[in-house]
């Protein structure tokens, strides 16, 4: 007969993913040969037990990076060992010294009398490695490498979301070079990227790390300026429009600059969403334009 335990114990080995087979108490009872190389090649964390250990108990006790997702995976375990859950799943991330992975814990339950699971480690890295690069393409601008339009709008709805919790004040500003076509037309194309990605550099460059500068589209940006009011987003407009206008790009034997006009508001509590904001700075930045350029305005 093929069902005999050293048949399922060949099966069990055979697998890629990590497999261990704990009885209702969550007690170890047996593991393939994947999960024991994993065990050999990591001596830590201690998420992979051996035989005869208590693997509920290990991933309920885990201390240090990883031991949130460890209580996770423990309360899941659970769930399906009392028979409250037919299945469970999570991803985590497992990361050693030399190397980012993430891996795809499952717990189904064992259709036998005495109860108990079987409990896999499935390394997902390849996938979700692709999923970042895929989401930090979605939400970058190729040019310029800053966060993109879609990106700042989702970011921005967020922090309205945040002012209207916890009332803190916070600014939107709108940032247009000043006759860009004109580089365009007179240079090309080529150095008109180029000239982007210097300024952009530049201003990225000018406001804190916890601000957000986003590319909006063609030559305007945008700018959130977290805790700021509107005399706080001011000074940074500021600083941000003479940094564009000290900004010179060689070209050839010159050099190529530009100034900018900014549009600057304060978001309020009773914004719908980020687009009424934006709405203000933005016509604030048409009085910009307006008063002759090369100057900021607020709404």
């Amino acid at each position: 007969m093929l069902q005999t335990r050293g048949f399922a114990a060949a099966v069990l080995d055979a697998l890629t993913s990590h497999i261990c087979v704990v009885d209702k108490n969550g007690k170890i009872i047996a593991v393939n040969q994947a999960w024991r190389n994993f065990r050999a090649a990591n001596s830590l964390p201690p998420y992979r037990s051996d035989v005869g250990e208590d693997y509920l108990k290990v991933c309920q006790n885990a201390e240090g990076p990883g031991s949130q997702e460890a209580e996770g995976f423990a309360f899941g375990m659970q769930s399906v060992l009392v028979g409250d859950a037919q299945l469970f799943q999570m991803e985590y991330p497992c990361h050693s010294p030399t190397s980012f992975r993430w891996f795809l814990g499952r717990v189904t339950p064992l259709d036998v009398e005495q109860g108990g699971a079987v409990i896999s480690h499935e390394n997902i890295t390849a996938r979700k490695e692709l999923e970042i690069d895929l989401a930090r393409f979605a939400a970058t601008d190729t040019l310029t490498g800053l966060p993109n339009r879609r990106y700042f709008l989702e970011f921005a709805n967020k922090e309205i979301a945040h002012k209207r919790r916890f009332g803190t004040p916070a600014s939107v500003m709108m940032i247009d070079l000043d006759h860009f076509k004109a580089v365009n037309d007179t240079f090309g194309h080529a150095i008109g990227d180029t000239v982007l990605r210097s300024i952009s550099r530049a201003c990225a460059e000018t406001i804190r790390q916890i601000d957000l500068f986003a590319r909006f589209g063609g030559e305007e940006f945008v700018a959130l300026i977290s805790g700021a009011t509107l005399e706080d987003a001011l000074i940074v407009a500021e600083k941000l429009r003479s940094r564009v206008l000290e900004t010179l790009i060689p070209n050839g034997e010159s050099s190529i600059g530009l100034t900018a006009s900014i549009g600057v508001t304060e978001i309020s509590f009773d914004d719908a969403d980020i687009g009424v904001a934006l709405g203000r700075a933005d016509a604030a930045l048409y009085a910009a334009k307006h008063a002759g350029r090369n100057c900021v305005k607020a709404f």
